[in-house]
C-alpha cells in the first residue's frame, strides 16, 4: 500500500516539476533574437550613414533658389487716351500682337501738318536748284533750302512714328500679367501698362561660395518646386554670376571698415530646365516660385561629352 501511494503522488507531481513560466519563455526569445536584431539595426544605420556621407561629397544642395525668366514691362511711348484694351490678365500673346490702342487723332493732325511743311520745302528746293546756274540763287541759298527740307522730312517721319506708337504691341511671346490699364485712362509717356512674361524660364540658385569648389558648367541638377510637390525636374548648370549677390545690392556691405566679421557670401548660379523634363508642366511653373536644387558634382564630360570647360 505504501508503495502504491508514493507512485501515485509522484505521477501527479511530475507535470508541475517541468512547467516553464511564460515570462521566462519571452525572456528567452528576446535574448535569442536580440543579437541578430542589433546586427541588422547596425547594418541599416551604417548604410544610411554611408549614403548620406556619399551624398554630401557628391552633391551640393540649397533651398535659396527661385524660378525666373524674361519679364517685359510694356509701357506707352506717347501720351494719349486709351480707346481699346485687347488683352486680359494671364492671356497668351505673340510678339507683335496689339495690346492697347490710344487715340491717334492729335498725332495724325500733326503728321498732316508736318507733311504739308515738307512738301512746301521740297517744292522750294526743286524751284531753286535749277536757278543756281543763272545766278538767281546762290549755292548757299540752295544748301539752306535743302537743310530746311531735311528738317521738315524728319519732323514728318517723327509725326508718323507717334501715330504708330499709339498702337502698343507685345514685345515678345508670353503671358500677360499685372495689367493695370483700362479704356478711358490717360497715359503718360513711359507709364507701365502690363508685363509680358516669356514662357522660357530658368532657376537662379544662390549657393554659398564654399559650395562652388567642384561645381562646373554642364553638371546635372535635380529641381524641386514648392508648388509642384512630388515632382523632380531635371536641369543643367548653365553659368555662374560674375559677382556675389551682395555686390549687386543697392547698398553693398563694406567689410573693410570697423570690426571685420567674415560672412560666407552667396553666388547666383543659373540652372536651365531640360525641355523633356518640363513637358506638360509649362503653365504650372511660374516666375518667382521657390525651388530646391541639388547639383550632382560629376564630370560634365561623363554626362554630355561636350560641356566641359576644358
Amino acid at each position: 500500500m505504501s508503495t502504491h501511494t508514493n507512485n501515485v503522488d509522484i505521477t501527479h507531481e511530475r507535470p508541475h516539476l517541468h512547467a516553464v513560466p511564460k515570462d521566462k519563455k519571452l525572456k528567452s526569445l528576446t535574448q535569442r533574437f536580440k543579437k541578430p536584431a542589433l546586427i541588422v539595426a547596425g547594418i541599416i544605420t551604417a548604410i544610411v550613414v554611408a549614403y548620406y556621407a556619399y551624398d554630401s561629397f557628391t552633391h551640393e544642395e540649397t533651398d535659396d533658389a527661385y524660378v525666373t525668366g524674361h519679364l517685359h514691362n510694356v509701357s506707352s511711348r506717347v501720351t494719349g487716351v486709351v480707346t481699346d484694351v485687347l488683352v486680359d490678365d494671364n492671356q497668351r500673346v505673340k510678339s507683335g500682337d496689339v495690346l492697347v490702342k490710344l487715340d491717334p487723332s492729335d498725332y495724325a493732325a500733326l503728321g498732316l501738318a508736318a507733311k504739308a511743311t515738307f512738301q512746301k520745302a521740297q517744292a522750294d528746293l526743286d524751284r531753286e536748284e535749277p536757278l543756281v546756274t543763272v545766278h538767281a540763287f546762290s549755292e548757299q541759298d540752295v544748301e539752306a533750302a535743302r537743310s530746311t527740307r531735311d528738317v521738315n522730312l524728319a519732323e514728318m517721319k517723327l509725326a508718323q512714328l507717334q501715330v504708330d506708337y499709339a498702337t502698343i504691341r507685345a514685345p515678345a511671346d508670353g503671358y500677360v500679367g499685372r495689367k493695370n490699364v483700362e479704356v478711358g485712362n490717360r497715359l503718360s509717356q513711359g507709364e507701365t501698362l502690363m508685363v509680358v512674361v516669356e514662357p522660357d524660364l530658368w532657376v537662379v540658385a544662390n549657393f554659398k561660395e564654399t559650395q562652388l569648389a567642384h561645381m562646373q558648367f554642364g553638371q546635372p541638377v535635380n529641381i524641386s518646386i514648392d508648388s509642384i510637390p512630388g515632382k523632380v525636374f531635371k536641369g543643367t548648370v548653365n553659368s555662374f554670376s560674375p559677382a556675389t549677390g551682395n555686390e549687386f545690392a543697392l547698398l553693398p556691405a563694406d567689410n573693410s571698415t570697423g570690426n571685420f566679421t567674415k560672412i560666407v557670401q552667396r553666388v547666383p548660379v543659373k540652372i536651365v530646365f531640360d525641355p523633356d523634363s518640363v513637358r506638360g508642366y509649362e503653365t504650372r511653373i511660374r516666375a518667382g516660385e521657390s525651388a530646391i536644387v541639388k547639383v550632382s558634382l560629376t564630370n560634365p564630360e561623363e554626362k554630355t561629352g561636350t560641356l566641359s570647360l576644358k
